[in-house]
C-alpha cells in the first residue's frame, strides 16, 4: 500500500502532466510553395475549421517563384495572406487564380484585398467576389498578382 504522501505525489505528478500536455490552440498556420508552370495547382492552410486555399494555373513560373500562405486568427476574424516572396522580377504569370476561405461564417468574406507587383490595390473590377471566394476575371492582368488577403468570421 502507498503512504498518503506517495498518493499526493502521484496525484500532483499526473495532474501536472495533464496540464502540461493540454494542447495550446495555434494562432496561425503557414506553408510555402513554388509556382510550377502549366499545371492546375492547389495549396491550402487550415486553422480551427477554416481552410484558406488558392488554386491557379501559371503561364510562366519565373524560375519556380516562391509564395507563402498563412492563416491566422485575431479575435473572431480569420485572415489569410497569400504573397509572392520573390520581390524582384521576373514574376510568375497566371492564366487564372481563385482564393477561397472554406469554413467562413455564412459562407461570405468580411474583406478582401488583391495587390499587384506595383503595389497597386486592385478595385473589384479587377477580380470577382463570389461568397467565400475571390477569383480572377476573364481580362486578368497576367503579370499582376503579388498578394491576396481574405478575411472571414
Amino acid at each position: 500500500a502507498m503512504s498518503p504522501m506517495q498518493v499526493v505525489a502521484l496525484m500532483l505528478c499526473c495532474i501536472g502532466s495533464e496540464i502540461a500536455a493540454a494542447p495550446i490552440t495555434p494562432q496561425s498556420a503557414s506553408k510555402s510553395f513554388h509556382v510550377m508552370v502549366r499545371i492546375d495547382d492547389v495549396h491550402e492552410v487550415s486553422l480551427d475549421g477554416h481552410t484558406c486555399q488558392i488554386s491557379y494555373r501559371a503561364g510562366n513560373s519565373a524560375h519556380g517563384e516562391e509564395w507563402k500562405m498563412e492563416i491566422k486568427r485575431e479575435g473572431g476574424l480569420y485572415t489569410c495572406l497569400i504573397e509572392d516572396q520573390d520581390k524582384s522580377p521576373p514574376h510568375a504569370s497566371f492564366y487564372g487564380w481563385s482564393a477561397h476561405m472554406f469554413g467562413a461564417k455564412g459562407d461570405v468574406l468580411e474583406s478582401y484585398d488583391v495587390w499587384t507587383h506595383e503595389d497597386i490595390l486592385l478595385e473589384e473590377d479587377g477580380y470577382l467576389v463570389e461568397g467565400m471566394t475571390i477569383r480572377s476575371d476573364s481580362h486578368w492582368n497576367l503579370n499582376g498578382l503579388s498578394k491576396i488577403v481574405i478575411r472571414s468570421a
